[in-house]
């Protein structure tokens, strides 16, 4: 056995260097890429709640990710159609922004455009007042470390935003501009009936 040792140790010892080393070589490779997967920008879409309006949902492109995300393409499916007459609304600024590639987004920066605004029907039901769809789904690519582009795609519907429920306490900031609001109009209210005496 001693003699089968001597005669092949060599070698095995030199098959082992061999893995030892191949090992090493796929674990910094691993660590390498993984630590380019964590540089990568990450660009993503999503619905939100307009900061100073319950009935307006915005559409928002931000770039997630640690680096510049660069010729950022976004497209719907379905495309968004603006009819005749439509001038006026918020739409065609969104499509317009969408039209060409966005040539830099940076860390953080975040695009964001009106993409559903309430219209009251005279019941409990809302009607968008734009003509995008409730449904879409958003496709997103662009330029990142390398040569090569990043793609993804997000599915959003509104009812993600609609069908939000919170409260308002009397005693926080929008509950005491209620109660004012409300205190105005019954003042209003007095003072015309006072004004209707006099005449």
């Amino acid at each position: 056995m001693w003699d089968w040792i001597n005669d092949y140790g060599a070698g095995i010892s030199a098959v082992a260097t061999v893995a030892t080393a191949v090992i090493a070589i796929i674990a910094v490779l691993a660590t390498s890429f993984d630590s380019r997967a964590r540089s990568q920008p990450m660009v993503a879409a999503e619905f939100r709640t307009a900061p100073d309006s319950d009935t307006t949902i915005e559409f928002v492109i931000t770039n997630l990710g640690p680096t510049q995300a660069r010729d950022v393409v976004v497209s719907f499916d379905p495309p968004i159609v603006i009819p005749d007459g439509t001038e006026a609304h918020s739409a065609p600024y969104l499509l317009k922004r969408y039209a060409r590639p966005i040539p830099v987004l940076n860390p953080g920066q975040l695009l964001s455009n009106t993409w559903y605004s309430a219209r009251d029907l005279g019941g409990v039901e809302l009607e968008n007042s734009e003509p995008t769809p409730d449904e879409v789904r958003v496709s997103v690519s662009y330029k990142g470390l390398g040569l090569r582009r990043i793609r993804d795609s997000f599915d959003l519907t509104v009812e993600t935003v609609t069908l939000t429920t919170f409260s308002v306490s009397s005693t926080s900031y929008k509950g005491r501009l209620k109660t004012i609001d409300a205190s105005l109009k019954k003042m209003g209210e007095h003072l015309s009936v006072i004004a209707k005496k006099l005449k």
